[in-house]
């Protein structure tokens, strides 16, 4: 059978200081027409190096591809040189590539019709009068609306999602027979990634095109991909259909990244059990499989021959392994909860070992309540800054936190999740409102008298490279808010706290020394959560901790902040747009939409049965790793894009979204109210 796409032994390398980085090592596959297939695994296992490589656009030097050869439509891509006619005919012309992050993918001082067009003018050879009717097509097929007037903006005059889609255009404008979704989803709320996806699918069944999604969404795959490569250390480890993948998985690292995964649909009150360690050095590596310091079925076999190549195990499902895990302690199976060790990963452990995690006693004291709370910025126009507007980041939200609780706060990008939390932690002063915090309020104090409080109320970032100081050791990152509020008293007592903070944090107190950029994502992350603890607050907002990680080092962050909380006694305000790790973290959970909550109320409630119909979309658009359930579900997505804060909609702020808004929804403003058991809903509808 000829196929689209054929990749045999591809092999890339980096030249770098310390060695040679084996970023690709042998990795083949195949794509069909019309067919869909993922290539997933953790940050650095060589997705992305390996698509550049067939487009080759990998930097040479320090890049260089060293073996292996790519068969499309009859040709091998890598005989031609990078910047030949050859090449640009096949990069952007009959294979469309959809990268990560829009922004920096589209030039900044063109229109995104211009882009467009040129695209079309460079490789169908089209005029510029006609080039530019088929961008407003093709703006309109990837649902851009006003299509027209568009294509006359600047990337910066579009939103996060709307900017991908122009990307999605771009990749599609020369009927490309191939197009590869480069983590295109990454950056994007579960509403319009949900949108996107099926908007590629569409795609792919409209004119017969075969898609490629590299991702680490393990969700996302089990919706649309056919068929799914899993990939490690520059290799691929597992192949198969998506059924074979996610109901029988063969390779102990597959079976750890679906472990690690939360899902909406199974139990709570166990932990999530991460892959222990972190991925390897690929510049002296082991000749033995990569993965065998990491892997809880390995034997002794594993530790005396090579990396073993990749055998079929049944129809098209391959493994490269030495052990049958089906044979092990517990099958493999995703569903059935495979065991693993958390300490050495010598041993298995049997099923029914799984970690549980303790409910958290009730406590009915509140440790926070928030009024009323508003925050308005103020839009300004000419040399005199005469204002002419207010963004209403947020309106009017009120809400409670008991101590040793967590809320969870969820919702589009946008919607006012993190001005909440900085009103809150007072990095803003609110605009109406009262943020009462132990029974003071301290919306409207002053700075000289939010310092004193400081301490109790504590921040951990979303990026935690960026929110690091690069020319602070690890040591003076975390030990500077002891110094700061004065909560040491002699140098042998700050050594004695900051060696109990890393050692709290799961990290070696002789890593003090190391700067930010010698530490895995994971690890820079506990730094940010070390200094969080530093003070011994009460109160802790986590602004989207865990959405720059891999799979398993989410994991890991999310069982340390369970343990945490267990032992401190702490409050938590989680802040996230991934609902399956809201549901697994928090108590209760308050729904946002363009600065209001719509919806609040236990875990179990708003999870089991959502009334408000953006909650319900929110649900329906995340994805389940598990294709046989991804089968059954009922989808609802979302029509059109979120209003402007400037120039909001009249009634309900939902309303143009809505499929069940009625005359009133366009005229009455709903207000939050309980419909039985602390469950509160925005909604005239409910």
């Amino acid at each position: 059978m000829i196929h689209v796409l054929e990749v045999r032994d591809l092999k890339t390398q980096f030249r770098t200081d310390s060695g040679v980085v084996q970023a690709v090592d042998g990795i083949s596959y195949y794509i069909d027409e019309g067919e869909i297939v993922g290539l997933v695994g953790e940050s650095g296992c060589g997705k992305s190096v390996s698509q550049l490589s067939l487009l080759q656009l990998i930097p040479m030097p320090p890049g260089k591809i060293v073996g292996g050869e790519v068969i499309f439509e009859g040709f091998n891509p890598l005989e031609f040189k990078a910047d030949s006619e050859q090449m640009r005919a096949i990069r952007g012309g009959k294979i469309g590539i959809i990268f990560q992050e829009p922004m920096t993918s589209l030039n900044p001082v063109l229109t995104i019709g211009q882009q467009i067009i040129e695209v079309l003018v460079l490789h169908l050879r089209m005029d510029r009068v006609t080039a530019r009717r088929r961008a407003i097509e093709l703006l309109k097929l990837v649902g851009i609306p006003d299509a027209g007037q568009r294509i006359d903006n600047y990337p910066h005059q579009l939103s996060g999602g709307m900017r991908q889609r122009v990307m999605i255009a771009m990749a599609l404008s020369c009927n490309p027979r191939l197009l590869v979704a480069d983590e295109a989803t990454t950056a994007l709320d579960v509403t319009t990634q949900a949108q996107l996806l099926e908007l590629l699918q569409d795609t792919v069944k409209r004119f017969n095109t075969s898609l490629l999604i590299v991702t680490h969404n393990l969700g996302i795959v089990a919706r649309y991909a056919h068929r799914i490569y899993v990939m490690y250390a520059g290799r691929v480890v597992e192949s198969g259909t998506s059924r074979d993948i996610f109901g029988n998985a063969r390779h102990p690292y597959t079976v750890g990244l679906l472990k690690a995964v939360p899902r909406l649909d199974e139990p709570r009150g166990h932990k999530l059990v991460p892959i222990e360690g972190l991925p390897p050095n690929l510049i002296n590596r082991s000749p033995t499989c990569v993965f065998l310091p990491r892997c809880s079925h390995r034997v002794e076999q594993c530790q005396r021959e090579p990396w073993p190549e990749l055998r079929l195990v049944d129809g098209q499902h391959y493994v490269s392994c030495h052990v049958d895990i089906t044979k092990q302690s517990c099958p493999s199976n995703y569903a059935l909860g495979i065991a693993a060790t958390l300490a050495s990963g010598v041993t298995a452990v049997r099923c029914e070992e799984r970690a549980s995690v303790n409910v958290r006693p009730s406590l009915d004291e509140t440790l926070l309540e928030v009024k009323n709370l508003k925050m308005y910025f103020p839009v300004t126009r000419g040399l005199l800054r005469h204002k002419v507007a207010d963004v209403k980041a947020v309106d009017d939200v009120s809400f409670k936190i008991k101590k040793g609780e967590t809320l969870g706060l969820v919702g589009e990008s946008g919607c006012g999740k993190t001005t909440v939390a900085r009103c809150i932690l007072r990095m803003y002063r609110p605009t109406e409102g009262q943020v009462i915090f132990e029974g003071r309020n301290i919306a409207q104090l002053p700075k000289s008298g939010i310092r004193p409080i400081r301490h109790k109320m504590q921040l951990i970032f979303q990026d935690p490279y960026s929110s690091l100081d690069p020319r602070q050791n690890a040591g003076s990152i975390v030990g500077e808010p002891l110094k700061i509020h004065h909560l040491v008293k002699s140098n042998t007592e700050y050594q004695r706290r900051l060696a109990e903070l890393f050692r709290m944090v799961g990290l070696d107190p002789g890593m003090k020394d190391r700067v930010p950029h010698e530490f895995s994502g994971g690890q820079r992350q506990r730094i940010g959560i070390a200094r969080a603890l530093a003070c011994n607050p009460s109160f802790i907002v986590c602004d989207e901790p865990i959405s720059a990680l891999d799979v398993s080092i989410q994991a890991q962050i999310i069982n340390l902040l369970e343990e945490l909380q267990h032992k401190l006694g702490l409050t938590y305000l989680f802040i996230a747009h991934d609902l399956s790790v809201v549901r697994h973290i928090s108590d209760r959970v308050a729904v946002m939409y363009l600065g209001r909550i719509v919806e609040i109320t236990d875990w179990k409630s708003l999870y089991e049965s959502p009334l408000h119909p953006y909650t319900q979309a929110l649900l329906s658009a995340v994805p389940i790793p598990d294709p046989f359930v991804e089968e059954k579900r009922e989808r609802i997505i979302l029509k059109g894009e979120v209003p402007s804060l400037i120039n909001l909609p009249l009634g309900c702020n939902f309303h143009p979204r809505c499929s069940l808004a009625i005359k009133e929804c366009k005229q009455v403003v709903p207000l939050l109210r309980d419909v039985g058991e602390g469950h509160e809903i925005a909604c005239i509808r409910v």
